[in-house]
């Protein structure tokens, strides 16, 4: 048992960490994706031979690792990042946090442990990161991140890094 003062567990965590080393890991310097055989995870990378751009950040994790918010909000969504007819893909899963009036946060890949109406603060846990491996072999364990401000998608890249520096 943890002998923090925040004394509970998430079982459904491979790692059974407290909640304050999961904040402590969260805190620590992000990195984005580099290349791998399925392309790269930095915001506007090519996708689908160049037909498309990327239209979110890759951070690099671990599967079942905690995910944590990046800013407070209101769970407004889990949703599906793949169809449901998929059979390889429809078990993903995104949460999508309602920031601010025209600012949604979207985590791709997490198993979620929040429900929609849920409110939840800086740090807290949205859910565990689901494993990519057995559907896109090769590629880097990650969650994927956008950010939507105003209807558009913005760089979240650059956010998460300076984010990542201004709580050091």
């Amino acid at each position: 048992m943890c002998r923090c003062r925040y004394s509970w567990h998430l079982e459904t965590l491979q790692h059974y960490r407290c909640v304050r080393d999961l904040k402590h890991v969260q805190r620590q310097q992000v990195k984005i994706r580099g290349y791998d055989k399925w392309g790269a995870g930095h915001y506007g990378a090519p996708r689908n031979g160049g037909r498309r751009k990327h239209r979110g950040c890759d951070y690099v994790n671990h599967v079942n690792e905690a995910i944590t918010a990046i800013k407070a909000g209101t769970v407004s969504k889990i949703g599906r990042p793949y169809s449901p007819k998929s059979a390889k893909k429809r078990h993903f899963r995104y949460v999508e946090i309602s920031c601010a009036p025209n600012i949604r946060h979207r985590y791709f890949y997490v198993e979620s442990l929040v429900d929609v109406g849920q409110q939840v603060k800086k740090w807290d846990i949205l859910g565990s990161a689901q494993d990519l491996q057995a559907i896109w072999p090769g590629m880097t364990q990650h969650y994927h991140l956008e950010i939507i401000k105003k209807g558009r998608r913005i760089d979240p890249c650059g956010y998460l890094k300076n984010y990542s520096e201004a709580t050091k």
